[in-house]
């Protein structure tokens, strides 16, 4: 095709509408996009948003409504017994119940633990005719963690492991902690979990410990970890921080039943009558044997022997 004005006007023409086409198309298709939206990501947005309000709500409630003696039940609903460690969901109330532990006094959370574990005695028929120490409330925590989820709990026994944690980031302000694993009289070889702030001074960090504490905070839940063997479970109990009694675990002598003494009783009584009827005859044998016989002097029976240099004599024929 010859180059002429015409023809460039044409073709920068045709240009022109082939580059509006083109924009045209793009922009379009962006359009497109925003307008009609993804329906994941708007469900995505509308959870985000009920989520961010709800914990807005939460942020508003106090942690507990009784002065420290039950925790706020709308802070244990997101709560699960047996699952391993802390989930994200209970983290809230991981850190809430650590600050009350921290904020309650001492004195009264041991008011609160001893009236819940009599009510809790008094009406187990097992051991409502016993006295109040020998109810074991670990035990009974294994079998009812909901009755006890956000109520203080005060135990005592030797602590066997102790490990610095770094609890990460909260809104309570809450720094380091410490995680203790203390095992009881009660607690039939397994162990109870403890999160503590304040650890008493001389109280060593370690893996190996045999040290008599005795604490009281809040239980959150049936704390779910890997052993050697299999998946386990143990009470998780928030406190502010423990009682630690300096120097070796005292041996404590477990008191012995009536039965116990019964037979200790008897094997004695069989022991003496054995030996006693061993030893008589023993007598009654010896009584036989001795026949005194004169045959020679002095009798054989008296073992005598005149001493050197006496004046004994041979016995002389008649």
């Amino acid at each position: 095709m010859p180059f002429t004005e015409g023809n460039l006007v044409r073709t920068l023409s045709l240009l022109t509408c082939l580059i509006m086409c083109v924009g045209s198309s793009w922009a379009y298709g962006q359009d497109d996009g925003v307008s009609a939206g993804d329906p994941t990501d708007d469900r995505i947005r509308r959870l985000l948003e009920e989520r961010q309000k709800r914990e807005g709500a939460l942020a508003k409630q106090p942690t507990t409504l009784n002065g420290g003696e039950t925790v706020n039940p709308v802070f244990l609903e997101s709560i699960r017994d047996n699952s391993m460690g802390i989930r994200f969901e209970e983290r809230d109330a991981y850190f809430r119940m650590l600050e009350l532990a921290w904020q309650t006094p001492l004195s009264k959370q041991e008011e609160f633990a001893q009236n819940f574990a009599e009510a809790r005695r008094q009406s187990d028929p097992q051991y409502a005719r016993r006295k109040p120490t020998e109810f074991p409330v670990v035990v009974d925590l294994f079998q009812h963690p909901d009755d006890y989820r956000g109520r203080p709990v005060s135990i005592r026994g030797v602590m066997r492991a102790l490990t610095k944690i770094d609890p990460g980031k909260n809104n309570r302000e809450i720094g380091e902690a410490y995680e203790g694993w203390v095992f009881t009289d009660d607690s039939q070889g397994n162990p109870v979990v403890v999160v503590f702030l304040s650890k008493p001074e001389g109280l060593k960090v370690g893996g190996d410990l045999t040290e008599e504490v005795r604490l009281t905070g809040y239980f959150m839940k049936m704390y779910g970890y890997q052993s050697q063997e299999k998946a386990r479970k143990a009470p998780l109990i928030m406190a502010g921080a423990v009682e630690w009694r300096k120097g070796p675990v005292p041996w404590r002598a477990q008191p012995l039943g009536a039965e116990v003494y019964l037979g200790i009783t008897m094997i004695v009584f069989l022991l003496g009558f054995v030996w006693w009827q061993g030893n008589r005859r023993e007598m009654t044998s010896a009584l036989h044997q001795r026949d005194v016989t004169f045959s020679q002097f002095p009798p054989i029976e008296s073992h005598y022997e005149a001493p050197v240099g006496s004046h004994a004599t041979e016995p002389q024929d008649s």
